[in-house]
């Protein structure tokens, strides 16, 4: 006999809800862009909230990558607002660097929240990217 709970597929198993992976009332990412100047050094300030995610990546890599066009000598990413980072948005960043890195230019990051900290630690990409405690300490250099 069928059951009439929705969620119970074959056989009695349930089946994922959307609504238990996704909640739309959640701000996924926002993404902010400024141009400052630091001791007469211009560097460009991208500022990333929410969740970056394996949903709205391929947003962020296009946002980036339009930032990277312009060829900055420095980009600092503050990500004092981004409360998740999954792989997806890892290599969205280290690709950044990578195309920074062959343009002559520089990519540091700022005020990791605890969370995405510890996965640019595990995976050591604060190795190879620099990250600071603040931005003034990021255009300083």
């Amino acid at each position: 006999m069928p059951s009439s709970d929705p969620y119970l597929g074959p056989a009695g198993r349930v089946s994922p809800s959307p609504a238990l992976w996704y909640n739309k009332g959640v701000d996924l990412l926002t993404v902010s862009v400024t141009a400052r100047e630091s001791a007469g050094e211009p560097y460009t300030l991208v500022e990333i909230g929410g969740e970056a995610d394996v949903t709205n990546t391929d947003e962020l890599r296009r946002l980036l990558d339009e930032e990277v066009a312009q060829q900055p000598r420095t980009l600092i990413i503050d990500l004092s607002g981004l409360r998740f980072m999954d792989s997806s948005a890892l290599h969205a960043l280290l690709r950044v660097n990578r195309s920074l890195d062959r343009q002559g230019g520089l990519l540091a990051l700022v005020s990791p929240q605890p969370a995405v900290a510890k996965i640019l630690r595990l995976t050591t990409a604060d190795r190879l990217i620099p990250v600071f405690d603040s931005v003034a300490e990021a255009a300083a250099g």
